[in-house]
């Protein structure tokens, strides 16, 4: 059964929310000519008028549209292609049924055989693979001389000179498929610039820099026993070495996940909080969900990484106020809040019912003490990250000196604040939503909130930096 071509699909292969809208003028404009269609709709073809008359085309036969157009704009789709989808949802009675062009029905063809061949379980080159390893493992070698060497010399002598040379040493990292191990270096290096870590003081920078030379250690004493035991068994299906092998600089495949079995069928996400920010360690702009699945109150984080050189040409990620269904979410390895991925046309959005707002205060953790385990527990792993996000129901916030209490059911609390290196403040908005929403007194019932827990780089306390307020049936985003 061919893909229905609607709003949804356009929105789901459109890299710029503008291409939409350039598209839908041209429709408006009447650009497109000789508009015809198959019988069962699963191809369209017509010319547009632009600059000179271009030929395009949208295959939906298979599970992703093939969408071609004669424009010099590359990869598709261009404005031309999504204008014709808008025109045809527009205007389909105008689509002529008419016989599909031969070359149309060539470049099919080949895309089926295509989409067989990469379904079929691929075979594993025994020799490149023990060739990948072996460099992977001799690099690690290089890193933890590194290591040592700046354990030796004192964080206190990485000043800029050395830390250029640490970011021209990570290059071999990079060379030798340890790109999350590069990053990490990377990492460190930059904190040696006073201003690359404005917010902070020199204490807390020298702090961080431990921190990220702890992180580097676990990474290659974990990274060489797990190179070590895939040379002499091959590859492993252990969850703590998938959880290695990323932070090494695997990029994991859907594919390659549910090949593990590491996958949740039906899936339903509410995003309460998006974030997006430049990393410039990695070269990215990354836009971030985090989403809640209403089943068991699990935090995903449904992530999005553009190459800075490239923002152009690849899809941005929005966010999303409905519920998501997904039949198939593959989960990657990691800690508290695993990263969700599916394939683009899978999510099936709905609006957001009363019953949903239910469900989601009902899946809250009622008290903080548990999420604080869960929490401590990560930050003991060197290699987890130094923040965990989670739901919890609010029976009231208050106003402190230090900022703003969370208080769970039993009377505890957790100081909400926002982290020096905090990617944007939230607190004051939090103090503002809770004002607004107790009106000068307690808090309504029934209330959750999503908060980033975080730990102080002075007195390693924990802390909580406020993300999303759910009050009732009202979401509340705090930050971006």
């Amino acid at each position: 059964m061919p893909l229905e071509v609607n709003e949804a699909l356009v929105k789901a292969v459109a890299i710029k929310e503008k291409t939409i809208d350039d598209g839908r003028s041209l429709s408006k404009k009447g650009a497109y000519k000789n508009t015809f269609k198959t019988a069962d709709g699963s191809l369209l073809w017509c010319e547009c008028q632009g600059s000179t008359l271009y030929k395009l085309s949208v295959d939906v036969a298979g599970d992703k549209p093939l969408m071609r157009c004669t424009c010099p704009v590359k990869p598709p789709p261009c404005k031309h292609i999504l204008g014709m989808m808008l025109h045809y949802i527009a205007n389909s009675g105008s689509f002529k049924q008419a016989e599909p062009p031969a070359d149309l029905m060539e470049k099919r063809g080949k895309a089926e055989v295509r989409a067989e061949n990469a379904s079929k379980p691929k075979k594993v080159d025994v020799k490149a693979l023990e060739k990948k390893t072996k460099e992977q493992r001799d690099a690690l070698d290089l890193l933890e001389k590194l290591v040592l060497d700046l354990a030796s010399g004192g964080l206190g002598t990485v000043d800029d000179k050395k830390a250029k040379r640490l970011h021209e040493q990570s290059k071999q990292l990079t060379d030798a498929y340890l790109k999350g191990a590069a990053f990490a270096v990377r990492r460190l290096a930059s904190l040696a610039n006073v201003d690359a870590a404005e917010g902070v003081n020199d204490d807390e920078r020298h702090r961080l820099m431990i921190r990220q030379l702890v992180r580097l250690w676990a990474i290659v004493r974990k990274g060489q026993k797990m190179l070590d035991e895939k040379l002499e068994e091959g590859e492993t299906q252990n969850d703590s070495d998938a959880v290695v092998e990323e932070l090494l600089g695997k990029d994991w495949k859907i594919s390659e996940l549910k090949e593990k079995g590491s996958v949740r069928a039906n899936v339903e996400l509410l995003e309460l909080a998006f974030e997006r920010y430049d990393d410039p360690i990695r070269e990215e702009r990354i836009e971030l969900s985090h989403v809640v699945e209403l089943s068991d109150g699990a935090v995903y984080a449904d992530i999005n990484m553009r190459p800075q050189a490239a923002l152009d040409k690849t899809r941005e990620k929005e966010s999303f106020e409905d519920v998501v269904t997904v039949p198939e979410a593959a989960i990657y390895p990691g800690f508290v809040n695993r990263r969700v991925r599916w394939e683009l046309l899978q999510a099936k959005p709905r609006p957001i019912a009363k019953g949903d707002w239910e469900r989601l205060h009902k899946v809250a953790l009622g008290e903080i003490a548990p999420a604080l385990a869960k929490f401590k527990e990560q930050i003991k792993n060197p290699l987890a990250p130094d923040e965990a996000v989670f739901l919890l129901k609010v029976k009231d916030l208050v106003k402190v000196q230090a900022g703003i209490a969370l208080i769970d059911e039993k009377g505890a609390r957790l100081l909400m604040q926002d982290p020096p290196l905090a990617r944007y403040k939230s607190t004051g908005n939090l103090e503002l939503a809770a004002g607004a929403a107790g009106k000068g007194g307690p808090m309504p019932s029934p209330c959750s909130i999503l908060v980033r827990f975080w730990l102080g780089l002075q007195d390693y306390g924990v802390r909580g930096q406020a993300l999303a307020l759910v009050v009732g049936d009202q979401r509340i985003r705090l930050g971006m």
